[in-house]
C-alpha cells in the first residue's frame, strides 16, 4: 500500500502545478505560492496541516481547472495517509469537473483505478480504467498487471489473462506474483497444457520451489500424462526436494500405477528403513500391496506380517491367512487367522473362522476343524458352506 501511494503522489504532485504546453490552463500566481507551500509540509511529513492549508485553499477558488488541482492535491495527501477511499472521493471530483488536460486526467483516471483497487473497489476499478486502456492501448507493465488483477477479483479470468500475458512480456524483471496470477488464471481457464509450460519456465527460474513441482505433478495428472507426472515425481525426489511422507507416499502410488510396482516397493521400504516414512501398519499394508503387484510374495508376506502385528484389528491377519490358505501352507494359515480371530474387529468374521476350520482339516485336526466350521455356520454368508463341511466330517465319521 505504501508503494501505492508513493506512486499515486510522484503523479498528482509533479503535475499539479504545471501547464502541459502553453494552450493548457494554468493556475495563478497566489495558488502556485499556497501549493507549494502545502508541497513543503507533505515532504515534511505534515500531513494534517497540509490537508488543512488545502481545505482553505478550496474553500478560496471559483476557477474549476484550480479547484480540481487542489482536490488533485488533497487526494495524494490523503492518499499519503492511507485513506484510500477519501483520496478516490477528491480525485472523483476533480475528474468530475472536466477541465483536466488530457495527459493529466488520463492519469488522474490510472490513479483513481488504483485507489479503487486498493479498496476493494474492482467494479469501480474497471470502470475507471476501460476508458483509460482505450487511449493507452499499449500500457506499461504495472498498469496491466493492475488491469489484470483487477478483472481476475471480478472473476472475469479471460479479460484479465491477456493483461498479465502483457504486463511479463514487457518487463525485464516481472515480479513473481506475475506469474502466480497468470499461473492462478490458467487454473480457473482449465488450461492445464499452459499451465505446464509456465510451470516448467518457473522450475527454470526456481528449482528449488516445492509447490512448483507439486504443481506440474498435479498439472500432468489432470492431463492423465501419468508417466509424466510421475517422471517429475520422481526427479523432485532423487534431488532431495521431497522428503516428507506425504509426498514419497504419492510417488509409490503413482509408480504404482503407473504399473512400475516394484520400483514403488523398493523406494517405501527404503523410506521406511530411513524412517522418512513412518512405521505404521497402513504403510507396511501398502508396502505389501506392491510387493504382491510386484508378484514378490515373500516379500509381500513379509510385510503384511508386520503389518498385521501393527494393526489394532484382525483384518490384515485375515488377509495374510487368505494367502496362507492359496499357498497350502496350513500350520501359517492357522497361526493368522487365529491372530485375525482374536483380535477382532472383522467386518466378516465368518470367512476367518470357515478358513481356520478349512486350515485344521487340512492338518489332520478334525476336532478344530468341527469347531471353526461351527462357528462359521453362525454367520449368514458362510452358513451354507459350513454346514457342507460339518455333514461331510459328520458322514465320515469324523466327527470328534
Amino acid at each position: 500500500m505504501k508503494r501505492l501511494a508513493l506512486i499515486f503522489i510522484c503523479c498528482c504532485l509533479s503535475t499539479s502545478v504545471y501547464a502541459e504546453n502553453s494552450k493548457s490552463p494554468s493556475v495563478s500566481p497566489w495558488l502556485y505560492k499556497k501549493l507549494s507551500k502545502t508541497e513543503k509540509l507533505i515532504e515534511k511529513k505534515s500531513y494534517q496541516t497540509a490537508r488543512q492549508q488545502l481545505q482553505k485553499i478550496l474553500k478560496n477558488t471559483d476557477n474549476n481547472y484550480e479547484r480540481a488541482v487542489v482536490l488533485r492535491s488533497l487526494s495524494s495527501v490523503y492518499a499519503l495517509q492511507g485513506n484510500y477511499k477519501q483520496a478516490a472521493s477528491f480525485l472523483k471530483k476533480a475528474l468530475a469537473l472536466n477541465v483536466l488536460p488530457e495527459k493529466q486526467k488520463l492519469q488522474a483516471l490510472l490513479n483513481l483505478g488504483q485507489l479503487y483497487m486498493a479498496t476493494g473497489q474492482y467494479s469501480q476499478a474497471v470502470k475507471v480504467l476501460e476508458p483509460w486502456l482505450t487511449r493507452n492501448p499499449h500500457p506499461d507493465s504495472e498498469t496491466s498487471a493492475l488491469l489484470a488483477n483487477a478483472y481476475s477479483q471480478l472473476k472475469q479470468y479471460r479479460k484479465a489473462l491477456p493483461h498479465i500475458k502483457r504486463a511479463i512480456a514487457n518487463s525485464k524483471k516481472p515480479p513473481e506474483s506475475w506469474y502466480q496470477l497468470n499461473l492462478a488464471l490458467l487454473y480457473e481457464l482449465n488450461d492445464y497444457p499452459s499451465a505446464a509450460k509456465l510451470l516448467i519456465k518457473l522450475l527454470n527460474r526456481h528449482p528449488d520451489n516445492k509447490d512448483y513441482w507439486r504443481q506440474l505433478v498435479s498439472v500432468y495428472q489432470q492431463l492423465r500424462q501419468y508417466k509424466k507426472a510421475s517422471s517429475v515425481q520422481y526427479l523432485a525426489y532423487k534431488t532431495g526436494l521431497f522428503t516428507r511422507e506425504k509426498d514419497i507416499l504419492a510417488l509409490v502410488n503413482i509408480l504404482s500405477y503407473i504399473d512400475a510396482p516394484y520400483k514403488g516397493a523398493t523406494l517405501l521400504q527404503a523410506e521406511i528403513k530411513r524412517k522418512r516414512v513412518r512405521s505404521t501398519s497402513k504403510n507396511w499394508e501398502l508396502l505389501a500391496s506392491q510387493w504382491q503387484q510386484a508378484r514378490e510374495l515373500d516379500k509381500a508376506i513379509n510385510a503384511l506380517k508386520t503389518a498385521s502385528k501393527l494393526s489394532p484389528k484382525g483384518k490384515l491377519y485375515l488377509q495374510l491367512g487368505q494367502i496362507y490358505t492359496e499357498q497350502e501352507n496350513w500350520p501359517q494359515a492357522i497361526d493368522a487367522l487365529t491372530s485375525a480371530i482374536s483380535k477382532g474387529g472383522l467386518n466378516n468374521p465368518g470367512a476367518a473362522w470357515l478358513l481356520l476350520g478349512i486350515s485344521h482339516y487340512e492338518s489332520g485336526h478334525i476336532k478344530q476343524a468341527w469347531k471353526a466350521f461351527n462357528q462359521a455356520s453362525h454367520y449368514k454368508k458362510q452358513k451354507k458352506q459350513a454346514r457342507q463341511w460339518l455333514s461331510y466330517i459328520n458322514s465320515d465319521k469324523q466327527r470328534p
